[in-house]
């Protein structure tokens, strides 16, 4: 027999085990009846950089809070963002939360919770998918994007991490959560600007980074 005809023999013994299997009320292999999985997340954005002083910021909006059930699927308002702060300068820099600012896309002001005020919302509220493409995607989601299972374990995680004042050197790396405000929901982060200023320990010399948060572009699922 031809090598064309095993291999058309092979796929229509295939196919009708298949069928056979199908019929006897059997489930197909997971190789074969599960739907594909959702793509990755998108790579983080770089961090950017004040070439000047060598301070590098990098942050991530990571969770939505959800107010009502109803609003689980929902753009919100509230968000949390996971923020790196580097340098690759030699002077040791120190910040603190309150040297933090976030600029809505129309020039006013979001506002940064303290630690007290971020921890009670963090408790008062749900924690959601701060990427909402979950919602267009082929399958069914969990309420939020996130299974109930793991929600309380991240909101202690974010509680136990919010950023707080520190110093740190080259090589270094000060993280943490920042609870914000936005005002009003927003379905993207387009001309949102978080500012950053680090002061130089030995002479107080501010550096500032203006950041700028990146468009993820929607996946192929969302389109």
């Amino acid at each position: 027999m031809k090598r064309g005809r095993v291999v058309k023999a092979i796929f229509h013994a295939s196919a009708v085990g298949a069928v056979l299997v199908l019929a006897a009320g059997c489930t197909l292999p997971d190789f074969l009846s599960a739907p594909p999985a959702p793509p990755p997340p998108p790579p983080a954005p770089p961090p950017q950089v004040d070439m000047s002083s060598g301070l590098a910021v990098s942050a991530i909006p990571v969770y939505r809070l959800i107010v009502a059930p109803a609003l689980a699927d929902a753009p919100s308002r509230l968000l949390v963002f996971q923020l790196r702060l580097t340098t690759t300068g030699d002077a040791a820099l120190s910040v603190s939360p309150e040297d933090l600012a976030l600029v809505l896309p129309n020039g006013q002001p979001g506002r940064i919770f303290d630690r007290a005020r971020a921890v009670e919302l963090l408790r008062r509220t749900t924690l959601g998918d701060a990427d909402l493409s979950y919602v267009w995607r082929n399958g069914e989601h969990p309420s939020g994007g996130l299974s109930e299972s793991v929600q309380p374990e991240l909101a202690d995680l974010v509680s136990n991490t919010l950023l707080s004042q520190g110093v740190f050197i080259n090589g270094q790396t000060l993280q943490g959560y920042i609870v914000a405000d936005t005002g009003t929901p927003l379905g993207s982060l387009d001309g949102v600007t978080l500012d950053v200023t680090a002061y130089r320990l030995r002479d107080a010399a501010p550096a500032h980074v203006a950041y700028q948060f990146a468009t993820v572009p929607p996946t192929a699922e969302a389109r």
